[in-house]
């Protein structure tokens, strides 16, 4: 079942009974809406809560400003079909970057815990040059953790945040940042 907001916004479901659209078809694309305004919630935000996302809110709007800058992206959202509210939700968005190429992040909302909506992203970017060498221009101020396993490097972001580095054919690499909020 596909429903249309404004703005042109398609938002699907994520795990729709079998006689509605499937879920590969769960998305929110927004690169046709302006900036918000000075202050006003994140277009992510706006489609999450337009979808009946409303107890995760403000940590949706915090960490979709802090993951895109602020500035609108390309996203999809992906929610459950029953109790959005009460439900993890989840987004995918690819973020414009003067630094890199692209980066695509991942944040995950959960309502009702402790801390009122629990939340975990992701970022995940390729670098043309190997992993040691990422981890000492772009990573220099973390301190080598220990490895995930034999070929993934590990860096401590401090708090609940690490940084893998992932090796990608023979001279590029993959970061892919973790923070539990």
């Amino acid at each position: 079942m596909v429903g249309l907001l404004s703005a042109g916004l398609i938002v699907s479901p994520v795990g729709a009974a079998d006689d509605q659209e499937p879920a590969a078809n769960a998305s929110v694309t927004n690169t046709a809406l302006p900036p918000p305004a000075n202050g006003a919630a994140n277009p992510i935000t706006q489609a999450a809560v337009a979808s009946g996302v409303l107890s995760c809110a403000a940590r949706v709007d915090e960490v979709a400003k802090f993951l895109t800058g602020g500035v609108p992206q390309s996203f999809w959202l992906f929610l459950p079909a029953v109790a959005r509210d009460q439900h993890v939700v989840s987004t995918s968005i690819e973020v414009g970057s003067k630094d890199v190429p692209t980066v695509y992040a991942s944040a995950d909302f959960a309502p009702g815990m402790a801390n009122g909506c629990g939340s975990i992203y992701e970022t995940v970017v390729y670098w043309p040059e190997k992993c040691p060498d990422v981890a000492a221009k772009q990573f220099a101020g973390l301190r080598k953790g220990p490895n995930l396993g034999k070929f993934i490097l590990s860096l401590d972001a401090g708090g609940g945040a690490r940084v893998f580095l992932m090796p990608a054919g023979n001279a590029g690499c993959v970061s892919i940042k973790k923070e539990l909020l």
